[in-house]
């Protein structure tokens, strides 16, 4: 009698890339870093971040426009490796759609207080956020900025937590 023979073939797709919201800042100086300016590029991207409390309430709704980007071809490798959502044609340019959540929980209490108005108890502080970057990380755990976007504000208490839905178009 022949026994009939069983392959199991497992495949497990492994992103070369982990997401991460690494570029809140108060002080930035766009002069001074790799990003250019999107306009005129293949890129439109922009963010929602809804922030909400240690309950769970929302607290606010802030639309982030990103106004810089990263020339660099790891910006579209990042790009390639997100489910296209919508896709289509305008103006005879191929246009795609994507996007990619991210979250950032804020710590209970910090581990330095830093000498600034509003950094005065490690457990009771406020962060002001000015900026919104989509940065992400490689599989060599090198860190990456490929959008930024300016100009909105809100302020964050410990154990908030912002989530921001970036999506992204790109064209030929």
């Amino acid at each position: 009698m022949k026994y009939p023979i069983l392959i199991i073939v497992s495949i497990s797709l492994v992103s070369v890339f982990s997401v991460s919201a690494f570029g809140q800042s108060l002080y930035l100086n766009p002069d001074e870093d790799d990003l250019i300016k999107i306009k005129d590029s293949k890129y439109f991207a922009s963010s929602i971040n809804v922030l909400r409390n240690s309950n769970g309430e929302l607290v606010s709704v802030v639309k982030t426009e990103a106004s810089r980007y990263l020339p660099n071809p790891v910006t579209d490798q990042f790009i390639d490796t997100l489910p296209i959502m919508k896709e289509g044609i305008i103006n005879a340019k191929n246009i795609e759609m994507r996007q990619v959540e991210v979250n950032y929980n804020y710590e209970k209490c910090i581990t330095e207080v830093y000498q600034v108005p509003g950094y005065s108890d490690q457990c009771n502080w406020y962060h002001r956020a000015y900026v919104t970057s989509l940065g992400i990380n490689n599989e060599k755990g090198e860190r990456f900025e490929i959008f930024r976007g300016l100009n909105h504000s809100y302020t964050v208490k410990p154990s908030d937590s912002v989530t921001s839905f970036w999506t992204i178009i790109r064209s030929d």
